[in-house]
């Protein structure tokens, strides 16, 4: 994905995360704003996610009512390896996350883009 779209999305994820948690799905709805096209989105929000995790912008984790965000215990590099995994287990067969599959967003306590 082009450079200048992954900066936008980063501002716009980020800007989201501030407010509450970030559903994987949410990522297609701003890759198609962002990019005006509604092209392959799936495949552009796996890729997008997990460069976003290797950069340690966000870090995936699950959502419960009980315990509220739980991060994965994976390092980014796993992380972004088990999302583009799963993504392409969706794609191949061809079906699309809803709200709270595949994982949630938060941002890094230490990122400086923090508050």
């Amino acid at each position: 994905m082009d450079f200048a779209v992954i900066e936008e999305l980063r501002k716009e994820l980020i800007d989201a995360i501030e407010d509450d948690w970030v559903y994987f799905s949410e990522l297609k709805t701003m890759i198609r704003d962002i990019t005006g096209s509604a092209d392959d989105l799936l495949r552009k929000a796996g890729e997008a996610a997990a460069q976003l995790v290797k950069d340690r912008a966000v870090f995936p984790g699950t959502l419960t009512e009980a315990e509220g965000f739980t991060p994965w215990p994976t390092g980014p590099d796993e992380s972004a390896k088990r999302i583009e995994q799963e993504v392409a287990d969706l794609i191949a067969n061809g079906t699309e996350p809803e709200m709270g599959d595949l994982c949630w967003f938060d941002l890094p306590a230490d990122a400086p883009q923090l508050r």
